[in-house]
């Protein structure tokens, strides 16, 4: 693999305002090719699968692997606020209207229909707003809205399996899975909460929050191995990091972009990288494989430093590493070691979502184009 970055833009005449690679079949050994983009501020909004004739080279990557080509698309009503897979030929979509709607990918004929639409998940008494954004774990389907509902659906059933009508008195702007039964959905009032469906209370199981000035948290992700782990992209363009076993507040906070940061993606696989996009038009690779990690901290951190790649960092002060445990790099003090670089040049315009596949990421933009990235090889 060559050292350099390479990438491709793909203008598809629309804005994109979610970008998703398609699992990879658990039997292959091959990465997987295909990807879904939604789009938004459009009167025929559309969702588009396309594959990536490159993604199976090994050796230097010409342009014309990386160009996305159009396998179909469906049309969607209202802006695309959500967008995963269940399985590979299962598209499960959220929309500014407060729906849901299932696209199943006809593999033979390579259309793309409608299967179902939940109508009316999310209002503010009798008035539409928008859900906002949506988790899935296996057939299960979380959503959220401006209404501040958690709605459970699952995709073989018409009717909602659990509704927790005041989740949150703000904004759900993001949600993931931590584990089967468990959703961490952050908010517009800088909060991150935890809900455990498996309990019959609808107060969540775990409320933190970001100190001090009150901002939005906008997007979340957790550690591919350790789900307590959670990495959130913050309005003012903060990266935060948080420990769910111990803290109320940020292990971390690295101020990163101009702009909230749309999205926040770990490695599926090595989990030393992470990315963030933002309204900036930028989009960074955070890379921690250098931060020293097998040494045990036992003591209290205090005070500040200076990251690298332009980003300030601080940790939470009141935050103590307990007993002898290995501490993950991401949790670690030792951040003068983080490598942070810049993958795009020049972009004026928000990156609205990102997705990580191998070594290729793929960004949906307001620029009208999907950008694809391919990254050297990753320690």
């Amino acid at each position: 693999m060559a050292d350099s970055i390479q990438s491709f833009v793909k203008f598809v005449s629309r804005k994109v305002s979610k970008i998703k690679w398609q699992p990879s079949q658990k039997q292959s050994l091959e990465c997987s090719d295909t990807f879904v983009t939604g789009s938004w501020d459009d009167e025929d909004n559309k969702i588009s699968v396309w594959r990536l004739g490159g993604q199976k080279s090994v050796d230097d990557t010409s342009e014309e692997e990386l160009e996305p080509m159009l396998k179909c698309e469906a049309s969607h009503d209202g802006d695309v606020t959500g967008l995963e897979y269940i399985g590979g030929d299962v598209i499960v979509v959220s929309s500014s209207t407060g729906s849901v709607s299932v696209y199943k990918l006809h593999t033979s004929s390579q259309t793309l229909g409608k299967q179902y639409r939940w109508q009316s998940l999310h209002r503010h008494g009798n008035q539409l707003c928008p859900c906002t954004c949506l988790g899935v774990r296996d057939k299960v389907i979380v959503t959220a809205g401006e209404d501040g509902r958690l709605v459970v659906l699952n995709a073989d059933q018409k009717s909602p399996q659990r509704v927790i009508e005041n989740a949150d008195s703000s904004t759900i702007n993001s949600l993931v899975f931590l584990r089967h039964a468990e959703v961490i959905t952050v908010n517009s009032s800088g909060q991150l909460k935890t809900f455990d469906f498996r309990s019959s209370s609808d107060a969540p199981a775990q409320t933190l929050s970001v100190s001090g000035e009150l901002t939005s948290l906008h997007s979340v992700d957790r550690h591919p191995g350790q789900p307590h782990i959670v990495a959130t992209g913050s309005g003012d363009g903060v990266l935060g990091i948080w420990d769910l076993r111990q803290e109320k507040s940020p292990v971390s906070l690295l101020e990163a972009h101009a702009g909230p940061v749309w999205e926040v993606k770990f490695h599926k696989t090595n989990s030393d990288h992470l990315f963030t996009c933002s309204e900036d038009g930028a989009v960074w690779h955070w890379d921690s494989s250098l931060v020293g990690a097998s040494h045990m901290v036992q003591t209290q951190i205090t005070g500040t430093g200076a990251g690298s790649g332009g980003a300030n960092f601080s940790m939470n002060p009141s935050f103590q590493f307990g007993g002898s445990e290995t501490l993950n790099k991401w949790l670690s003090p030792d951040s003068g070691k983080m490598e942070i670089n810049s993958l795009i040049d020049d972009n004026i315009l928000p990156v609205n979502s990102i997705d990580i596949e191998s070594q290729t990421l793929l960004c949906g933009t307001d620029s009208e184009s999907i950008i694809t990235i391919r990254l050297p090889s990753m320690r």
